[in-house]
């Protein structure tokens, strides 16, 4: 290594200042780094807060009574559970018509309760068989509006079903 003879020597005022600053800096550190901490966790919590707060008021909304946009078809759902996928496993959809071509929203039970009698949610349903055996109907239905306006009837007997799976309950 070569020393360098060119270069300005150190004025002792600069080299005092130059130390006592590193001296400073390496004393005030550890109290930096625990304020750091503090304001660190300070702003977890608030974050904490604001996501918590807001999955409340999410959980809180109800949704409003709304009629069927889409009176012409309907789903019949086989239980008054979502799927994983966010999905209604094994709800069967159908078309209702009346002689006017005009759907009817108030038929829809009518339409569900024959499609669980003729088996279409049993486990054994062939759809491609002349014949299936009988299904069980469920004692109560709720009608709700999904969200593209179709009518859904769920075989449920509460009256926050619609909220709990997401939709509409439907206005009378």
């Amino acid at each position: 290594m070569t020393e360098q003879t060119d270069l300005p020597e150190m004025d002792p005022r600069r080299d005092a200042a130059i130390r006592a600053m590193l001296l400073r800096e390496i004393r005030d550190q550890p109290e930096r780094r625990e304020a750091r901490k503090r304001r660190n966790w300070w702003i977890a919590g608030g974050v904490a807060l604001v996501v918590a707060g807001s999955g409340a008021a999410a959980g809180a909304i109800v949704l409003e009574a709304q009629r069927a946009s889409n009176a012409q078809y309907v789903f019949c759902l086989k239980s008054d559970v979502r799927g994983p996928d966010g999905g209604f496993p094994g709800a069967v959809g159908g078309t209702l018509a009346s002689d006017d071509g005009q759907g009817r929203v108030e038929d829809s039970i009518a339409l569900c309760t024959q499609m669980w009698l003729d088996g279409f949610h049993e486990p054994g349903y062939d759809p491609l068989a002349e014949s299936n055996p009988p299904g069980q109907v469920p004692e109560h239905f709720v009608v709700c509006v999904m969200p593209d306006g179709a009518a859904a009837v769920v075989p449920a007997n509460e009256s926050t079903i619609c909220n709990r799976l997401g939709m509409a309950p439907l206005r009378d």
